[in-house]
Order: C-alpha cells, then sequence, then structure tokens
C-alpha cells in the first residue's frame, strides 16, 4: 500500500474484526509458530527420554548397581545389553568381565567393539537397536568418543535410550555421557603462576563433546579417590549453568526418566551448583566467586535439579 492512501472498507473491516479477537488470534499465531519451529528443529518439540541413565564413578561397580542396571533393561531373562569397550587400547579384560557379570546376574550380555567407520554403518546400527541396554567401560573418554560421535550407531542408542533403554557407563564411560566432557587434559598455562597451581583456575580445563545423553550437567569420576574437587570446579565456573556432578568411586547415579537423580551404591556423589553464583570474569590466575552451592549426597539421597530438592534416605 501507497502512503497516505486510505485503507479499503474491506481491510478496516478485518482491523476492527482482528482486534476484537487478538488474544484468540495469538493464541493461534503462537501455537503456528511453535508447529514451525518443530518442523524446523525437531529438538524443539523433543520430549523426555523414557529411558534412564546409570552413571558409575568407577573402581569396582556394586553388584547391586549392576541388579539395577539388568531391572530397568527388562529384567532377567529379558535385558539383553551391548558392552562397549572402546574407551581402553588394553585388552578387553575388563569389558568380558562385566558381560560374565551380567550374564551371571541373569541377562544376555553380547561385547561390541567397532570402529568408528563400523559405527556408521546402517547394518551396525541396525544391530545395536536390538539391544535394552547399553553399557561403556572405562579407559579414555576421548578415544570412546572418537569411535561414536557423529555415528549411525549411537543415533540409534539415542533412540533407544529415548524408547526406554538404559544408558549406563563406569569412569571414561561416565564422563562422556553429558554434552560437554571434561577430557581430564588441561590447557597450556598463560603465564609462571599459574604454572605452579594445583588450584581454581578459570579456563584450564579441557573439554569437548560428550555423547550428551546427560543433560544440564558435566561429570568427574574417581572423584573423592582422585582428589578432583579443584578441577571440577573449574570447569563449573567455565559453564556456570551446567550442574558439577562429582561421582565416586563404587557409586553411581541414576537419573530417572522425570529428571529426578538418585545415588546408588556406597560412598557419595557431590554436586557444584553455580547457577546462582557471582563469578568474577578477569584474567586471574585464580578464580573468583562466590555462593556456589555444593550438595553432598550419600546413597539413598535424591535430587531434583529443576526444584533444586534433595531428599536423604533418612527423613
Amino acid at each position: 500500500m501507497q502512503p497516505g492512501r486510505p485503507l479499503p472498507r474491506s481491510d478496516l473491516l478485518h482491523i476492527q474484526l482482528g482486534m476484537r479477537t487478538l488474544p484468540a488470534f495469538l493464541a493461534l499465531l503462537f501455537l503456528q509458530l511453535v508447529t514451525g519451529l518443530a518442523t524446523i528443529n525437531p529438538a524443539f518439540a523433543q520430549t523426555e527420554p523414557l529411558g534412564s541413565l546409570i552413571i558409575v564413578g568407577g573402581g569396582d561397580t556394586p553388584i547391586a548397581v549392576q541388579e539395577r542396571f539388568i531391572e530397568l533393561a527388562g529384567g532377567k531373562e529379558k535385558a539383553k545389553i551391548a558392552v562397549f569397550p572402546m574407551a581402553s587400547q588394553k585388552a578387553d579384560e575388563e569389558a568380558i568381565e562385566v558381560v560374565e557379570d551380567f550374564q551371571k546376574l541373569g541377562a544376555e550380555a553380547h561385547l561390541v567393539k567397532i570402529s568408528h567407520n563400523r559405527a556408521n554403518r546402517e547394518s551396525t546400527a541396525r544391530y545395536i537397536e536390538q539391544f535394552s541396554g547399553y553399557w561403556f567401560t572405562g579407559g579414555d573418554q576421548s578415544r570412546l568418543a572418537g569411535f561414536l560421535l557423529e555415528t549411525k550407531s549411537l543415533a540409534s542408542i539415542d533412540r533407544r535410550y529415548r524408547e526406554g533403554a538404559v544408558v549406563g557407563g563406569t569412569s571414561a564411560g561416565a564422563s562422556v555421557m553429558s554434552s560437554v566432557m571434561l577430557t581430564g587434559k588441561r590447557r597450556t598455562r598463560r603465564n609462571p603462576e599459574e604454572e605452579e597451581l594445583q588450584n581454581i583456575v578459570r579456563g584450564i580445563q579441557e573439554v569437548s563433546e560428550g555423547f550428551g545423553f546427560f543433560n544440564g550437567a558435566i561429570v568427574d569420576q574417581h572423584f573423592m579417590h582422585r582428589a578432583r574437587y579443584n578441577r571440577l570446579i573449574s570447569a563449573v565456573l567455565d559453564h556456570p549453568r551446567l550442574l558439577g556432578v562429582g561421582i565416586d568411586e563404587e557409586t553411581a547415579l541414576l537419573v530417572h526418566p522425570d529428571g529426578l537423580w538418585e545415588v546408588l551404591g556406597d560412598n557419595y556423589v557431590k554436586i557444584f551448583d553455580a547457577r546462582r553464583s557471582r563469578i568474577i570474569d578477569d584474567d586471574g590466575p585464580m578464580a573468583k566467586a562466590s555462593d556456589i552451592r555444593m550438595h553432598v549426597l550419600p546413597a539413598g539421597s535424591t535430587f531434583d535439579p529443576k526444584r533444586r530438592k534433595i531428599t536423604f534416605q533418612d527423613g
């Protein structure tokens, strides 16, 4: 329409009708917008997964944790578990023991060792879809990620997890569960003072892409036994929207489909929450922050990360 030209009567009528029905019009517009976004980006309309996660901090996985994994995979005589050993360059002794442990507890378990190229084949992805549980053993999380990231096999595992399968892992197999993954490496120090520090330093912990099953968190394992408090806190200060989850050996975090976290095993899960903290952004070398919350959760405890609600087994 040209400037200064009067609106036709039909257009005026439409505007008047629109003003009287504005709330309904906006609701319809919002629905169309959401539908359009969901079409463009499937993640926008993504529902919560129906499966569970069991993330173990290393050491010997307690039998009760293995039994819980089998239960979530369908129970005895029904659970069918794939064990992935690719995090380790050594012999598959640990992975074979894990397979045997699951079998002794009544599950069908198979060792699945695949290269990146094989993991990206349609035939391998279809084979992997038959399992109801997926377990990743220890070693190097970066090595494990290198074998499976951006492959059709990992997409199959993700799809099965969303359909109700259980995914678990220990040590490196725990770290790889989150989207932002601690590699265990540190970047080159910026100055002599920082070179001497074994303290909390921002920007020093190297991270890379993980599998992305465990949203909203960054995981560290062997937590108490290897004194990794400063490492995880440093990473949390770099990524304050993520909860730092430090899992001790012989201890597991069970992530339920509804988002509730439950601690299993023998020791602790420590959680560092910097979502409401004050972090000073400067060149350091030492970090400066306040109001970081820490939660110390023994077995039987639960944590709701959305409501920040904690319950302990004894009430």
